[in-house]
């Protein structure tokens, strides 16, 4: 998946979490909301979905826009939305563990790739298994981002739709 179909199944983890613990216990809130955002990501991979390019190759000189239109601008839209449409801290705070939860696999892919990772084997564990659930293509192979993706927007419209309605 691209990173704002990850950030806004992440905001709809950190939504269900609010409305499920809410004020009660939040520290086993935001836990759970960080697993069950982290979960989501390798759930959502075993989707089909499309990636912006194949090849590493590719990334250089181009990463920067991914990071900057992909990661970061889902991220402060939703967030802002939030803000913008009366949520509490506490309300803003499990959306920022579900989407961080739902980015952290992605996270370390890339700190992986770029050699900032450090080679434990608990981190090469979680790199295979991330790999795994791309069963329809990785890599070389990885599917390029066409109109099957359109699941990915219509779950940002819907993460949109329940922030700024509720």
């Amino acid at each position: 998946m691209v990173a704002f179909g990850h950030s806004s199944v992440g905001a709809l983890v950190g939504i269900t979490a609010y409305q499920t613990f809410g004020h009660s216990d939040i520290a086993l809130g935001l836990i759970s909301t960080g697993f069950l955002g982290w979960l989501s990501h390798y759930l959502a991979d075993f989707i089909p979905h499309g990636h912006f390019f194949r090849s590493m190759k590719n990334y250089e000189g181009k990463i920067i826009w991914v990071i900057l239109f992909d990661l970061l601008m889902p991220i402060i839209l939703l967030l802002s939305l939030a803000h913008f449409s009366g949520k509490g801290a506490v309300e803003i705070l499990y959306l920022v563990f579900g989407i961080g939860g739902a980015q952290l696999p992605d996270v370390l892919d890339g700190l992986k790739r770029i050699e900032l990772l450090p080679k434990l084997k608990i981190f090469k564990i979680e790199n295979d298994f991330h790999m795994s659930t791309h069963w329809h293509g990785k890599e070389e192979q990885a599917l390029l981002i066409s109109f099957r993706d359109i699941w990915q927007i219509a779950v940002l419209i819907l993460a949109i739709f329940i922030l700024t309605s509720r």
